[in-house]
């Protein structure tokens, strides 16, 4: 026991965690600017033209006026979150100094990869060594699938799933609930998708300490009242019809659904397809949350599963879409990270290479045909996925079972200019918050590590 205690004190080395966040930089820009060339130099894909169709929009009606709008030419179908007109706004004034938008819209999102693969990084060294945290965030970092979404495809999830993760860190460990809460409303004013993860964030900071909980609604409160107000109030229908009721394209090559196909179409898939997707909503926000009900110091797997979850269940699939687990099946495993990331690495790119015509790629047109090779292929990610899911189940509610532990590290509480050294025991409990060990996973120390210190600058 003492071993492992000067083990995970050791972990704790100032110089082994700057390495390993240079080592990510290292590896994290060059892919970012692999990134960057790609959006540079190519068009992308259908949601470019898309794109294209909002800023005008926003031009001519506003951010918020736009949702009255319709785009017939290009079957345009604006179903985004309040958030993205404005920045539309914002990548409107780049345009007009004359950097193209379909270069300035990857390139957000390539950078909100870089600044993703960062925050799992912080979010791990509290909970595994720097070396396997700095792993996960060079995993994360060098993701083919975000190469081509952010990169090429041209989308605004990789945007989300930064503030996600960043609103975990900023409640869990740096404890700043009001800006965790600010971080994400502004996820939810990107894409809806992140709603799932609300109910996770919000029991996990009511369980910890309710004035902290009134600070994290707050923040929350404040930056979905700027970020939605206006919308809601003028524009209340459209938001409503097509950007929280926004069901998908309606066919889907994924999972359950494409099983279902096989199958022969039983009455089943008529009703997963419809009422399921609210039914799916309720599993990918409640399972997670009672597990954090039940042991707050899962909340960072729990996370993860919201999102795993929910890409894994949903009766839709988009190509954008595969960001969603990234980082989240990072935090789960190393090697299943890998896996996902192979596997939905190598279906992208079966995609978009069909789409582009093949190398090298320049316009991809999506279309809903897809041929028999590409559908068995589509399942591979798929049930990784779902092996992932299996393993985060467990993981969050039978945390003692062992493997990659990410519960958080809490601390005794210590003046504000002093670092505590004396690890806390596991099993004890400190601010309902507990320190154990993962059944022979990395022990964790309970040393606390207070936010204006100089190893978390």
């Amino acid at each position: 026991m003492a071993a492992r205690r000067r083990s995970a004190v050791r972990s704790r080395d100032p110089g082994a965690v700057a390495r390993a966040r240079r080592g990510i930089l290292v590896v994290a820009i060059p892919v970012l600017v692999i990134k960057l060339v790609l959006a540079a130099t190519t068009f992308g894909t259908n949601d470019i033209v898309h794109w294209g169709d909002f800023l005008l929009g926003v031009k001519q009606a506003g951010p918020v006026g736009i949702y009255a709008l319709t785009f017939p030419a290009n079957n345009s179908f604006y179903n985004h979150p309040p958030l993205v007109g404005y920045l539309l706004s914002f990548i409107n004034l780049v345009q007009d100094a004359g950097v193209p938008y379909r270069f300035t819209l990857r390139a957000l999102s390539s950078l909100a990869d870089v600044g993703t693969a960062l925050v799992v990084f912080e979010l791990l060294r509290r909970r595994i060594s720097p070396a396997r945290a700095g792993a996960a965030g060079i995993l994360v970092a060098i993701s083919p699938i975000s190469v081509m979404v952010s990169g090429f495809h041209g989308n605004t999830d990789p945007i989300f799933v930064f503030l996600v993760f960043l609103a975990v860190l900023l409640l869990v460990d740096l404890q700043r609930p009001g800006l965790g809460g600010v971080a994400i409303a502004l996820a939810v004013g990107v894409k809806i998708v992140p709603m799932v993860v609300i109910p996770v964030l919000a029991i996990y900071v009511l369980r910890r300490d309710r004035r902290e909980f009134l600070r994290w609604a707050a923040g929350f409160a404040l930056a979905f009242a700027v970020t939605w107000g206006p919308a809601l109030l003028l524009q209340f229908h459209a938001v409503l019809a097509d950007v929280i009721g926004y069901r998908g394209v309606g066919y889907s090559p994924w999972g359950i659904e494409q099983i279902g196909h096989w199958l022969g179409d039983p009455s089943w898939v008529a009703s997963y397809a419809g009422r399921g997707r609210a039914l799916v909503v309720v599993i990918c926000a409640a399972v997670p949350a009672i597990a954090v009900w039940r042991r707050p110091d899962v909340v960072v797997v729990a996370v993860g599963w919201s999102l795993i979850g929910f890409l894994a269940l949903a009766p839709t699939w988009g190509a954008q879409y595969m960001v969603w687990p990234v980082a989240a099946c990072c935090v789960i495993g190393l090697s299943w990270g890998a896996a996902y990331n192979l596997a939905g690495g190598v279906v992208l790119f079966m995609v978009y290479d069909r789409w582009s015509g093949g190398l090298p790629w320049n316009r991809a047109r999506a279309t809903y045909v897809v041929p028999l090779h590409e559908l068995v292929a589509m399942q591979v990610p798929w049930l990784v996925l779902v092996v992932v899911l299996i393993r985060a189940t467990i993981k969050t509610f039978l945390p003692s079972s062992g493997g990659f532990s990410v519960e958080r590290a809490r601390a005794v509480p210590v003046g504000r200019n002093q670092k505590s050294t004396e690890p806390v025991s596991p099993g004890t409990n400190r601010g309902g918050v507990t320190a154990s060990t993962a059944g022979g996973g990395p022990e964790i120390s309970g040393t606390r590590e207070e936010s204006n210190d100089s190893e978390e600058q």
